[in-house]
């Protein structure tokens, strides 16, 4: 219900959702009757952290007994977090819909992304 494109529902479940309701899809699968409505748009702002990268470079005063010049360690999150009351995947990809801008038609949302890595100069 969420994810299509169109804002057409019952009006029972119009009136449910005007008093904070979501009835199930049971008591409306078979109302054939339908009105253009605004109860299933959603505040899509967001607040996201792109990139976030921890790391930690060893004193060389140890790197230098084990003959390493540096030697750095770190941890990158990439989307990892988000922060919304948006109830679909993600709110940044429900704007990027081609001709249907600010359309959530339930495309993947982006990827989180967790990078390890070492960095050692001899």
């Amino acid at each position: 219900m969420y994810r299509t494109g169109y804002n057409n529902i019952s009006k029972h479940f119009y009136d449910e959702a005007k008093k904070g309701n979501m009835p199930s899809l049971n008591t409306i699968a078979g109302d054939k009757i339908y009105w253009s409505s605004s109860a299933l748009v959603f505040d899509g702002s967001y607040f996201k952290i792109k990139q976030l990268q921890l790391g930690y470079t060893l004193p060389k005063s140890i790197t230098k007994k084990v003959f390493i010049e540096n030697l750095r360690a770190y941890v990158s999150l990439d989307d990892f977090f988000t922060f919304t009351s948006y109830p679909g995947l993600d709110p940044e990809i429900a704007s990027r819909s081609g001709n249907n801008v600010g359309l959530d038609a339930g495309a993947y949302p982006t990827m989180r992304k967790m990078t390890f890595g070492l960095n050692v100069t001899f």
